[in-house]
Formats: structure tokens, C-alpha cells, sequence
């Protein structure tokens, strides 16, 4: 009876074991460069459980400076956030400025922690690791990555050129969700 009751346990046991990641073909996916420099003008949603905003943004990303500035729908200016040399500024709408490390600045802006190094990555659709990659589409850009604990999805490319940009991306983790949606790349 006892060795029945194992036999059961470990059966069910197996049954709520989630299955490894599906690999995907190393020759299918395609690494890209990823730009030093980059402007985007776009859209942005937040999410993190009961808070939630959206509006519209313009990033100006370098290897040692990024300045995003943040407009409500309506397009009023929310706020700037600096990052030069390491020292990180979020000025807002009402004067109010705060000096802080920039990935506590962009927590206290958007109500949700994003690892900000990563960012510039993601947004651009560059791969690490063959292993992040969860899903490709036929032109072998990154459809479903996972990166440090966080879920990046591209549903939307700006084109169907294999250096075509992303246009959408989503990135979550738990309840958090952000979702950027670019306009414009310069």
C-alpha cells in the first residue's frame, strides 16, 4: 500500500512539472547589431498592478548620456529625465527635480522597476544568448526572448527586411507591463 502511495505522489508530482523552454534552432535566429546611438519618438503604456499611464515619449540614447522626455496623450510635457556621465535628473512638469540612479528614477516615473541597462537592448531587438530566444518569426527576428526574469515580446516589426526595427515591444514580468510603440527611428 505504501509503495502504491509513492508510485501515485510522484506520478502526480511529474504531472505539475512545467516542460523545459522549446530551444530554438541556432541557425535560425537572427543577431543583431545593436546601435551605440539611437533616437525613437513613440508611445508608451505602464502597467504595475492598480497603476497604470500612457503617453508618448522621445529618447535620445548614447553609450554615456540618455535624455528622455515624457508628454502626456495630450501631448503636455510630464517630464525630462537626464542621465549624463552617471548623474541621473528627473525634472517634472511642476519644477519638482530629483537626483537619484537613473533606474530609480525610471521606477519613480513609470510606477515599475525596468532594469534601464537593458533597455536600449530590448528596445532595439538585440540578443544576448541563444538560450533567451523563445521564438522567431520566418525572417529569424525575435518574436519571445527572456532576459533576466523579464519577458520581451516584438508582435510588430517596421518592415519585413531582416534589419527592419522593432515597432512594438512589450516588456513584462509578474504584473508589470510596459509597452513602448515607436513612431519614428533616427
Amino acid at each position: 500500500m505504501r509503495r502504491l502511495w509513492v508510485v501515485t505522489l510522484c506520478a502526480l508530482m511529474a504531472g505539475c512539472a512545467s516542460p523545459p523552454p522549446a530551444r530554438v534552432a541556432a541557425d535560425s535566429v537572427l543577431f543583431r547589431p545593436v546601435a551605440a546611438h539611437f533616437e525613437v519618438t513613440g508611445r508608451l503604456s505602464a502597467r504595475h498592478g492598480d497603476v497604470a499611464l500612457s503617453g508618448r515619449f522621445d529618447w535620445q540614447h548614447a553609450p554615456t548620456r540618455d535624455r528622455w522626455d515624457f508628454y502626456s496623450p495630450l501631448g503636455q510635457v510630464l517630464a525630462r529625465l537626464n542621465n549624463e556621465a552617471g548623474t541621473a535628473t528627473l525634472t517634472l512638469a511642476d519644477g519638482a527635480q530629483y537626483v537619484e540612479p537613473m533606474d530609480a528614477l525610471l521606477t519613480r516615473l513609470l510606477g515599475m522597476e525596468v532594469p534601464v541597462a537593458a533597455l536600449p537592448r530590448w528596445l532595439q531587438g538585440g540578443v544576448v544568448a541563444l538560450e533567451d530566444v523563445r521564438e522567431v518569426d520566418g525572417a529569424g527576428r525575435p518574436l519571445r526572448v527572456v532576459d533576466q526574469g523579464w519577458q520581451i515580446r516584438y508582435p510588430g516589426y517596421a518592415g519585413e527586411a531582416t534589419d527592419a526595427r522593432p515597432r512594438v515591444v512589450e516588456i513584462s514580468r509578474g504584473d508589470a507591463l510596459l509597452k513602448l510603440i515607436v513612431d519614428a527611428w533616427q
